[in-house]
């Protein structure tokens, strides 16, 4: 089981990084200052080896904007894509 975690772990850290990565660049594109904004944001791999993006805590404020920001993008036809 230790080979499994070991092999898993560098992939896992790897794509939830990159997804951590990723999801920084919309609030960045709409005006956050992400590094201030959501400075919990990272990705690593939960404790069974899953990639996982943490998004730690925000403020009020912060929240209230990015709620906005979604409501107007729903209005506009945003969704999320189907898997």
């Amino acid at each position: 089981m230790a080979a499994e975690e070991s092999s898993s772990g560098p992939d896992a850290e790897t794509l939830a990084q990159c997804a951590a990565d990723r999801l920084a660049l919309t609030p960045e594109d709409v005006g956050f200052d992400v590094g201030v904004s959501f400075r919990g944001l990272h990705g690593a791999a939960d404790k069974s080896g899953k990639p996982t993006v943490y998004l730690g805590n925000v403020t009020s404020e912060v929240a209230s904007d990015l709620s906005a920001f979604l409501a107007d993008a729903v209005r506009l036809g945003a969704a999320l894509p189907s898997r």
